[in-house]
């Protein structure tokens, strides 16, 4: 059996035979056969007083006042007579039949209008058709376009001369070709409006209703002929317009305009969507028309109306599925700078105040702009980019509610934008071949907003992001990322070995949401850290060429084309100061970053979820940690950085925002992976925690704690390990990798020192550091050695510098005309050089000096290990030298504050470390022998300084002259121990220091005898052997047993008991081991 033909079908039909017949008055039966049955045929009766209807001209349009009397009444009138009445339009009508009656005395009754009548006046007043051909336009001046084929017709058969829903069809293809300058389209979804206000005053939408029954074959044939004026454009002839371009023009105006797409539209389009199946094919065309026209607007211009449309369709579950299927919505094959063009909801993502239409706009003239008007304009971007952001969500949402496959699609086309954009991350990014900032930053909020329904404050949902995600066929491309501790062989193979079923919706927008802020938020927060280097850059260059404007006076042509060219880089120039505060002003959105930090939060506490072995946060975070696991290991290393990086920007310029239960998480999230530090191969990544935790100490508020401190000196978790892991990065800091490592570590311990600083006066800290010192002293050991090594070289520079500074400022000032222009421009060169690195180095300096002072306070025993305490001794020798006269005359610069350089203060500090140590005999030996620099004016000097500056009290003065006397008298001692020894065979000699060997010991591959204590302090900072450079660790070496009892022999002849103290080096610390084990940094 064949299957019934669709409306769509009958019209084509029809239209066919339409073009078919020849000119008769009448058509053929065949094409009459193939018209629609009419809705209802019953004919109502009509009044006592009613005249018949003959055939004849039309009854006038219903917008006239004037009450029309039948056909045959009209031969009769006499003279025509002009009244005036009250217009009553066709929605006021009384919809039972009958007309109102006149409330003036002396009019004629008017007769009642039959159902026929108010037929064909209705049709003929919705379509605006007309049978009779002398009448043009109707009273309200509508052109009205005429049906003579259908009139001829009728009058051939006899026929009234009116419209019905039976001839509806025929009259519409006739009508249609009769439209003059108007457009079928435009003509039909007028009168779709027409007929739907005249529907809505029906009260009664029964099939008994015959009016109803008249109004819904006109509506559905209306609908029937607005799809196809768009599909089929040449129905009514040739065509002169692309109807999917007219369907988009109609989705672009009001909803409530004649040529608008209503809600009754789109529900009528829906309703039919599967017996028709040219619909859906239509709506997606005239969608990606409206794409493609988007892409050439901006937020300046008018694109209200294409966010409008689209929220609107993608409440109709049968479109907004067949948008996400169309082949444009998610086109892999698009590259990431075409995505915002190419696809179908590209053109809405890509609409941003970062457009540089926009910029312009908001920030015009930014160079003469002051901080009140900059703030203003950036929080009027925030509220316009706010309410786009949440339009945008109102198009996904719906999409992905839509089907199982919309959703999918709609992920498809998120895992496209963050897979193509992977370059954003890099260290210099070609802007031509990435998606914008506004584009991403866009994509980063939709994703953060639908991440919102699974964040509750008890993580009831915390288990669904599934760690093996990257497993079951991930739409987030990690191959080329780097892993949190997995080389790329072994997560190829770890991920190799996929699992069966499919990623929950959870996990999904999990881990794009991760993705979207590594391509997004942070990507485009590291675009403005570099932003700032480039317009700087370009503002000397300016200056430059300002300079160089006298060069082209003389030349006019020479100095035009210098005027234009540097007009273009001024205008670059604002260009990109207008661009830089944008981005401030939208990444300083205060809703949008709670939103984000909503997130961060749930991310933090997945890892440590993960790191814990799944029991947090139902259980306390405890160590040690169980084994890391492959997942884990093989996790894009970006988990960590965006939250280090969204953490520290809040922390630093939004740091009302954080919670103190986000920064509870989030401190015990740096400290655990800084514990299990061997979880995190790359140690740039641990320095992103450590960054976090220093910003904490910032100071929000003047006279404010840092936004972290009080969490550091209350959580639990933070009492127990953060010093420890400060101090146990600080060592790992020395080897950071990469070629900017010697500076990079300075920077890290700089931070370290800012932490330290802010709990160091928490007696809990200092308790559980003595108590852990007595327990694992090789740790405090290489601890103190390397910042022993730090205080060193810092000093040296910074004093370097100092030096160099005094002396060209001298030149340059003695100099005078006797330096040639090259040789003055050198020096002052020099002298800038100079100072910035004075003024780097003084401030680690200062930072480093306070550290060691702080500790030698607490952990003197530490500080006076064999291994350490001569090269302390040698250098606090060797600055104490440098910071009294008269060396001290070369450190007199000008504007030492601009340098961070306070001399007293420092020369106070320094004697402070003296003093901590001054009950230490191995420290008091070790400063009498150092050969170099230990003088006995030079504390002398220091004293005089103290007492003429008040920088010390009258206590402190008196140890100080105590420790001078210590001095004075080790050196007298050992010097003449030394003497009692006399010569010392070199094979009792320790190869690299050259002194006595007390506790010798053999490197088991170069086979060299050497003292312990300088092998210790040697594999502190370099882990092979001096001799061969083999590796080495302390507990290969050997102990020269028979060695060591022939140098015990050589000091018994020599020196009896008398001076046996004073040549022996040291004693080992207090409850330590004599014989000490290998250093081990894992506690």
């Amino acid at each position: 059996m064949a299957e019934p033909m669709s409306d769509a079908d009958k019209i084509r039909n029809k239209r066919l035979a339409k073009l078919q017949q020849t000119q008769q008055p009448a058509q053929s039966e065949e094409t009459s056969s193939s018209q629609p049955p009419a809705a209802n045929t019953e004919t109502p009766t009509l009044p006592q007083d009613g005249a018949a209807t003959t055939a004849g001209p039309s009854p006038a349009p219903p917008s006239t006042s004037t009450p029309v009397p039948p056909p045959s009444s009209t031969t009769a009138t006499s003279a025509p007579q002009v009244r005036i009445t009250r217009s009553i339009t066709p929605q006021k009508r009384e919809m039972n039949g009958t007309q109102r009656s006149s409330s003036r005395q002396g009019d004629t009754p008017r007769q009642p209008e039959t159902h026929e009548q108010w037929e064909d006046r209705t049709l003929r007043s919705i379509f605006r058709l007309t049978l009779d051909l002398s009448q043009k336009k109707d009273q309200n001046g509508h052109d009205l376009h005429p049906l003579p084929d259908l009139r001829a017709e009728l009058e051939s058969d006899g026929q009234d001369v009116r419209l019905h829903t039976e001839l509806l069809d025929q009259a519409l293809m006739e009508g249609g070709s009769n439209l003059g300058k108007l457009t079928p389209h435009d003509w039909l979804f007028a009168s779709w409006k027409r007929v739907l206000r005249l529907g809505k005053s029906v009260k009664d939408r029964t099939p008994e209703n015959k009016k109803w029954t008249v109004l819904t074959e006109a509506r559905r044939l209306c609908f029937n002929y607005c799809m196809l004026s768009i599909t089929t454009p040449d129905l009514f002839g040739e065509a002169s317009y692309d109807g999917t371009k007219a369907f988009a023009d109609h989705m672009l105006k009001d909803p409530e305009d004649d040529y608008g797409l209503c809600h009754d539209f789109l529900t009528e389009a829906t309703s039919k969507w599967d017996e028709d199946d040219s619909i859906g094919p239509a709506f997606v065309a005239a969608v990606v028309e409206l794409t493609k026209r988007l892409a050439f607007i901006t937020m300046e211009g008018d694109y209200r109306p294409y966010i409008g449309i689209m929220r609107r369709l993608v409440m109709f579950k049968p479109i907004a599925h067949a948008i996400t299927q169309a082949d444009t919505f998610c086109d892999k094959s698009v590259p990431a700078a075409l995505l915002e063009a190419n696809t179908i909801l590209g053109p809405f993502f890509a609409l941003s105040p970062l457009q540089a239409q926009a910029t312009s706009q908001y920030f015009a003239g930014p160079k003469t702009m002051d901080p009140g008007r900059i703030r203003n304009a950036q929080q009027a971007l925030q509220m316009s980019l706010r309410t786009h952001q949440n339009e945008l969500l109102d198009i996904v949402n719906p999409l992905i509610r839509a089907s199982p496959e919309a959703r999918g699609r709609v992920l498809d086309w998120f895992g496209l934008v963050v897979n193509a954009n992977h370059k954003r991350t890099a260290m210099r990014v070609d802007k031509t071949t990435v998606s914008s900032d506004g584009f991403m930053i866009n994509v980063n909020t939709c994703l953060d907003q639908l991440s919102e329904p699974f964040i509750d404050a008890s993580f009831s949902k915390i288990d669904r992001p599934d760690i093996n995600y990257f497993r079951r066929h991930p739409r987030v491309d990690i191959k080329e990322e780097t892993k949190m501790n997995a080389t790329q062989e072994d997560s190829d193979k770890f991920f190799g070995e996929q699992l069966s079923g499919e990623n929950n919706f959870i996990s999904e927008i999990f881990f794009l949401t991760v993705a979207a802020h590594h391509y997004g938020m942070e990507a485009t927060r590291k675009t403005l850290d570099n932003m700032d280097r480039e317009l700087k850059h370009m503002a000397k260059q300016i200056e430059q060429f300002e300079a160089e404007r006298h060069k082209y006076v003389s030349n006019p042509a020479q100095l035009h084309l210098f005027e234009n060219a540097l007009k273009k880089y001024k205008d670059k120039h604002d260009q990109g100061m207008s661009y830089k505060y944008a981005v401030q002003g939208v990444l300083l959105d205060e809703v949008s970053q709670t939103r984000s930090m909503q997130f961060m939060r749930f991310v933090t506490v997945w890892l440590l979820r993960q790191i814990s072995g799944g029991t947090f946060p139902q259980q306390k975070l405890s160590l040690p940690f169980p084994p890391q696991s492959d997942a884990l290991k093989c996790l894009p290393e970006y988990f960590l950085d965006i939250i280090s990086g969204n953490f520290g920007f809040i922390i630093y310029n939004l740091p009302t925002i954080v919670s103190p239960t986000q920064s509870d998480e989030m401190i015990m999230l740096c400290i655990a992976f800084l514990q299990a530090s061997d979880f995190i191969k790359n140690p740039y990544l641990k320095g992103t925690l450590v960054s976090v935790l220093f910003r904490g100490t910032w100071a929000y508020r003047q006279g404010s704690p840092g936004a972290l401190v009080n969490q550091y000196n209350s959580l639990p978790f933070a009492l127990d390990n953060l010093l420890h892991v400060m101090m146990k990065f600080f060592i790992e800091a020395e080897f950071m990798g990469g070629h900017t490592q010697f500076f990079d570590k300075f920077n890290v311990r700089f931070e370290i020192f800012q932490v330290i600083k802010s709990i160091w006066p928490n007696p809990i800290y200092r308790e559980k550091l003595l108590k852990e010192a007595k327990t694992n002293l090789d740790f405090f050991v290489r601890f103190v050695n390397l910042l022993l090594n730090d205080v060193t070289f810092v000093l040296d520079e910074s004093f370097t510098a100092f030096h160099t500074i005094y002396d060209v400022t001298k030149e340059l000032q003695t100099g005078g005309t006797t330096m040639s222009q090259e040789q003055r421009q050198e020096k002052e060169e020099a002298l800038e050089a100079a100072k910035s690195k004075a003024k780097s180095y003084m401030s680690l300096t200062n930072e480093t000096v306070g550290m060691l002072k702080r500790f030698t306070g607490a952990l003197g025993d530490a500080f006076t290990m064999p291994e350490v305490v001569q090269r302390l001794a040698d250098m606090l020798d060797y600055n104490l030298d440098a910071m009294v006269p008269p060396k001290s005359e070369t450190l007199r610069v000008e504007n030492l504050k601009d340098y961070n350089f306070n001399p007293r203060a420092l020369l106070s500090e320094i004697v402070d470390v003296y003093l901590n140590l001054m009950d230490k005999p191995n420290f008091v030996l070790a400063v009498a022998r150092d050969g170099r620099s230990y003088k006995p004016q030079n504390f002398a000097q220091a004293k005089r300084i103290m007492q003429h500056r008040s920088l010390k009290s009258p206590e402190e003065i008196a140890e100080w002259d105590k420790l001078i006397v210590k001095f004075a008298q080790a050196k007298e001692e050992d010097e003449a121990a030394e003497a009692d020894l006399g010569d010392i065979p070199d094979e009792f000699l320790d190869p690299l220091m050259y002194t006595l060997m007390e506790d010798p010991v053999i490197l088991p591959t170069s086979r060299t005898v050497i003292d312990r204590s300088t092998i210790r302090s040697h594999l502190l900072s370099d882990p092979n052997d001096p001799f061969n450079r083999v590796p080495l660790k302390i507990e290969d070496i050997l102990p020269a047993t028979e060695m060591k009892e022939r140098i015990e022999q050589f000091k018994t002849e020599r020196l009896g008991d008398r001076r046996r103290g004073f040549v022996e080096t040291v004693e080992t610390a207090p409850g330590a081991k004599k014989d000490l084990d290998a250093m081990d940094t894992s506690t």
